[in-house]
């Protein structure tokens, strides 16, 4: 439990260059339900990193809030809710989204994290006022 803790405090400073030491090589990031063109899967250290080195210009840090983590029956996986508060750098509009992640974790480290948001809210964040 305390990897996925150790993710939600990077998260929430944005430092992308700790997740190196977070991440398995054969890491996986599912965003199932992220909007085009963010990809629904990235497999390995060096392209999760490149993922999410994009996030320090789109976003401020999220603030990831009530978060709960529970463990799963299997050793090693966990289920965690938690709700963001930041802004959407391009737009300046308020970015508050609720998420559900599930984790994977292998001697101290990150395989697998598969983040499920509402795309409607991360879109309208993003679409400039007219």
């Amino acid at each position: 439990m305390k990897e996925v803790e150790r993710y939600i405090e990077i998260m929430n400073r944005l430092d992308i260059d700790a997740l190196g030491d977070l991440f398995a090589d054969d890491v996986v990031i599912r965003l199932p339900f992220a909007p085009d063109p963010v990809p629904k899967r990235t497999e390995g250290r060096a392209a999760a990193l490149a993922l999410y080195a994009g996030f320090p210009d789109l976003i401020t840090p999220p603030a990831f809030q009530d978060v709960v983590i529970s463990p799963l029956a299997d050793d090693g996986e966990f289920v965690a809710e938690y709700r963001s508060d930041c802004t959407m750098l391009p737009t300046g509009k308020p970015y508050r989204n609720t998420y559900i992640s599930r984790f994977s974790v292998r001697d101290g480290e990150l395989t697998q994290v598969a983040e499920f948001f509402d795309p409607l809210l991360f879109q309208s964040a993003l679409t400039p006022s007219s």
